[in-house]
């Protein structure tokens, strides 16, 4: 009896323990089940926690992306064949503004960045849900094309001047370019990943897999700089108007002026005064064509070794007949020449004259006057030369 007693109550205990190992699992496979959908509970709460403790930067972010107009966007992509997901189009133009703004390196770095940043997702308007993939972004820039991204830039700086932010309000501007759009050339390095065929042409230049890059000039962050330059022309306030991409070793110069040109074809009503450019460009004949044909001033910082022609002071203004500089009375662009007088400046001078100069009684305040004309040198005598006003 006793034996009996006691195989029955170990029967009672294995099947306790029986079922608390069935449970067990029970409650392993119900928890892996359960788990996701608790973690996206956990995270659409937090989500909705920070929407009320976005930061100053956060808020400025979101309506930098709201602000963009995207019915025209929505509209451009309506005169071209599929471009991506049904509905993901707008947001796929705004991640490719997210891109560039954010400075991301890549296509799937993009992706990545959108899955982890919240608020990168709410600036194109997606959830976490909708993002994506890498080669989506791949197959828009097929399917669009250059044309499809062209017209989307154009209709963004035409707002953008609607608004006023290609002219921003820069005080003590000459009369003649006030509430006209400055524009500011200039070229940046783009390194390229390319390998060398080991060889060189004939005139001993180094062939590569790419053939559209080259050498370009040392520099102190590039020992051997093999890559692109990229041209290009943006507005006094940071708006990219136009460019395009060249071999590094090609002259800064020699794409100046087909990046004007096509800045003012492609915006033909845009109103341009004048272009801003470095010592790089510090040419007569671009001071020459720039104004001459296509009608625009050329504000080109001169070169140290600028010498100033004779008869010119060491500030490039002409010389009275008896050796006193002149001061700038005023530039005539309609007749393309600059005005100016000496202001009785011998008077100044306690040596006084040797020989007498009838303008020395005169009672105009200018005196003295004379002019200098562009034609005969646009570098030192052109519509902008150092100490005019326009150039200071």
């Amino acid at each position: 009896m006793a034996k009996v007693t006691q195989d029955f109550s170990d029967r009672i205990k294995a099947q306790k323990s029986l079922k608390f190992h069935y449970f067990l699992q029970l409650c392993v496979v119900a928890l892996v089940l359960y788990s996701p959908e608790i973690l996206n509970t956990n995270i659409e709460q937090e989500d909705r926690n920070m929407l009320h403790a976005r930061t100053a930067q956060e808020a400025e972010h979101l309506e930098y992306f709201r602000r963009i107009d995207k019915r025209a966007i929505k509209e451009i992509f309506t005169r071209y064949r599929s471009s991506g997901p049904v509905g993901y189009t707008t947001s796929l133009i705004l991640a490719r503004i997210l891109k560039v703004k954010e400075r991301i390196s890549s296509d799937r770095e993009l992706s990545e960045k959108l899955a982890k940043i919240r608020i990168y997702r709410e600036a194109i308007g997606i959830s976490r849900h909708e993002i994506s993939a890498h080669n989506i972004f791949n197959t828009l820039r097929q399917r669009l094309g250059p044309e499809g991204f062209l017209q989307i830039h154009q209709h963004l700086v035409f707002e953008a001047h609607k608004v006023g932010l290609l002219t921003p309000p820069i005080p003590d501007l000459p009369k003649m370019v006030r509430g006209r759009i400055i524009h500011i050339g200039d070229s940046t390095f783009l390194k390229a990943v390319a390998s060398s065929k080991g060889e060189k042409d004939v005139h001993g230049n180094w062939l590569f897999t790419d053939e559209n890059i080259a050498f370009g000039k040392p520099h102190h962050k590039h020992k051997y700089p093999v890559g692109h330059r990229a041209h290009a022309l943006t507005t006094v306030s940071g708006v990219p108007i136009i460019s395009r991409l060249a071999p590094a070793n090609e002259s800064d110069q020699s794409h100046i002026l087909p990046l004007l040109q096509a800045a003012i074809t492609r915006y033909p009503t845009l109103p341009i005064a004048c272009v801003i450019l470095d010592a790089g460009y510090d040419a007569e004949e671009l001071h020459r064509d720039i104004f001459t044909e296509l009608n625009l001033l050329p504000i080109i910082i001169r070169k140290p070794s600028m010498k100033w022609a004779p008869r010119l002071s060491d500030i490039g203004t002409p010389l009275c007949p008896f050796g006193y500089a002149t001061r700038r009375r005023g530039i005539e662009y309609n007749h393309r020449r600059s005005k100016f007088a000496c202001y009785h400046a011998c008077l100044d001078d306690t040596q006084g004259l040797l020989f007498s100069c009838k303008y020395q009684t005169s009672k105009s305040r200018f005196a003295w006057m004379t002019y200098t004309y562009f034609k005969d040198d646009y570098r030192r005598q052109g519509p902008a030369v150092p100490g005019s006003r326009l150039y200071g």
